[in-house]
């Protein structure tokens, strides 16, 4: 069953920048990242290495603070956090905004009992956007689970979910 915002209220750390919306939150933009690395998949863990992500600089555009983006592939960090429960899954997905521009915000299932301070994801840009900062860029929501057994306890957990720092 999808829930909707107010049922997850409690499992999203809110920001000043958030919004609830009918059956989600959105999220907001506090950080992006040009994603220039590979990794290593391996069976007991994924190896992802920090020094591919590049900070990209905000400048003053019509005297907004905005990330200015090339085509493609950033890593997302949001203003807000996430303590899913025991009972719960979560997905992340782009606002319509974005998604009419060619900009794709995907995440993978955020499984029970994961949580961290700031979440964050990958975003893939098919054209120039710009985006200012703290603005909503995607939006959360949270589908019930029933009888789930074992709870996320990952190399990732607490951690921004990008990569290891």
């Amino acid at each position: 069953m999808l829930l909707n915002s107010n049922q997850i209220s409690n499992y999203i750390k809110e920001s000043d920048y958030s919004k609830r919306a009918q059956i989600g939150i959105d999220l907001s933009a506090a950080k992006i990242e040009r994603i220039d690395v590979g990794s290593s998949v391996y069976t007991d863990k994924t190896h992802i290495d920090p020094s591919g992500y590049h900070e990209v600089e905000t400048m003053s555009i019509d005297g907004k603070d905005c990330w200015r983006l090339e085509r493609g592939v950033y890593s997302v960090t949001f203003n807000e956090g996430i303590h899913v429960p025991a009972d719960c899954a979560a997905k992340i997905t782009h606002r319509s905004s974005l998604y009419r521009t060619g900009t794709i915000i995907e995440s993978p299932w955020w499984d029970p009992g994961f949580h961290c301070d700031q979440m964050n994801t990958t975003m893939i840009v098919n054209s120039i956007i710009i985006i200012e900062k703290n603005a909503r860029v995607a939006q959360i929501a949270f589908w019930r689970v029933d009888e789930v057994g074992e709870q996320y306890d990952g190399q990732w957990q607490g951690l921004n979910t990008a990569y290891r720092k």
